[in-house]
């Protein structure tokens, strides 16, 4: 009998990876609110040059109550499907990376000091899109299309206070990182991401059809 990893994600029902990540954030802004409100020695953490402490630290502290609770509930919302597709290490390991993902195409295409899980975010969502694409509907993928096109011209105009182009490039690292994923057998994909599957890679498609009807 041939056990893989696909099997072993599938099984998951808790998505732990994505509680892990909320609480790690709600705790952060705990102590960034109680000890430091003002970044005075977390200024390291924020996004303003390509370091690690930098990419890494800003995708955990947030600007306010309201900031961070809209965060926590686009995470939850979505977070969740992802997370119980992978394991929680990988989910965790994704999130940092996506993180670094919209940090990178922020500091290329606009470069202003910026902090908040929002670029990391919207690269969960861009994993909900792959490997949940049919939960939304008909008219999902064109209504996350419009979405993504008005993130990019706004982060290309360049006039307003949120960082646009770091939520482009989270939601484009975050399918392109499910993508591979999935290829990979990492994360699963079962009948709910079948139809993006088919056109991200017809061969794969298939072959996820032969293990669900063995």
């Amino acid at each position: 009998m041939k056990i893989g990893l696909r099997r072993d994600v599938h099984a998951q029902k808790f998505p732990g990876g994505n509680y892990i990540v909320m609480m790690l954030a709600t705790v952060t802004f705990a102590i960034q609110m109680l000890g430091d409100p003002g970044q005075q020695y977390l200024n390291g953490f924020v996004l303003k040059h390509s370091t690690f402490s930098s990419m890494f630290g800003y995708m955990w502290l947030h600007m306010s109550m309201v900031h961070i609770v809209g965060n926590l509930i686009t995470l939850w919302i979505f977070g969740r499907m992802v997370s119980l597709k992978i394991s929680d290490a990988s989910y965790v390991l994704s999130f940092i990376l996506l993180g670094i993902g919209a940090a990178s195409v922020h500091l290329y295409y606009d470069g202003r000091p910026t902090i908040g899980a929002s670029g990391a975010i919207m690269g969960v969502l861009g994993m909900y899109v792959v490997l949940c694409f049919r939960q939304f509907g008909v008219l999902g993928p064109w209504l996350i299309l419009i979405w993504f096109l008005l993130n990019l011209a706004a982060g290309i105009i360049g006039s307003y206070p949120t960082t646009y182009m770091a939520h482009a490039g989270g939601f484009l690292t975050g399918m392109f990182l499910a993508t591979l994923l999935v290829i990979f057998k990492v994360a699963e994909c079962d009948d709910t991401g079948l139809s993006l599957l088919r056109i991200i890679r017809p061969s794969l498609h298939k072959a996820s059809l032969h293990e669900s009807s063995t």
